[in-house]
């Protein structure tokens, strides 16, 4: 059965001390190595993590600022371009009016001498049919002189009159 031997118990003791010691030597102090320098990189991951968050906000607020710069920017440029098209058109509306006036003077001018003109060929006309009225009237009867004497007359009176129209 179980017996214990003194001898063995002893030499197995010596033994579990000397792979103690041995373990704490060599594995020991490289795995607390390990698990220390283990510890530093997962340290140094977060510094770096908190860094990286860090300029991430500020490049995120630098974009929103940049948004809102540009949003506003793009603002005023529509209501500068706004502007500009409201002015432009009234501009152009002002143009058209001038040139509407001038037409508009510058038909009523024509209709003027075109009435005149009308109005002059009319008067002639009328003095000869007066003329040959007054020929045919007077016939043989008149004298050069007289007939001479009497479209004169006729003349004179008919440029007097004003014309009604």
């Amino acid at each position: 059965m179980l017996e214990i031997h003194p001898r063995l118990l002893l030499y197995q003791g010596i033994i579990f001390l000397v792979f103690v010691f041995l373990m704490w030597r060599f594995v020991y102090r490289a795995l607390v190595k390990m698990v220390e320098d283990r510890r530093r990189r997962v340290e140094q991951t977060i510094v770096d993590a908190e860094k990286a968050r860090g300029e991430a906000e500020a490049l995120r607020m630098g974009y929103e600022t940049r948004v809102g710069e540009l949003s506003a920017r793009r603002d005023e440029v529509m209501r500068q371009a706004e502007a500009d098209a409201r002015r432009k058109h009234e501009e152009i509306v002002e143009q058209g009016r001038l040139e509407a006036g001038r037409i508009a003077a510058r038909n009523r001018l024509q209709c003027e001498a075109d009435v005149a003109e009308a109005m002059h060929a009319a008067k002639a006309e009328l003095l000869d049919i007066s003329d040959s009225l007054a020929r045919k009237a007077l016939g043989k009867a008149a004298t050069p002189e007289v007939e001479a004497e009497l479209v004169k007359e006729l003349s004179a009176e008919i440029r007097g009159t004003e014309w009604k129209s």
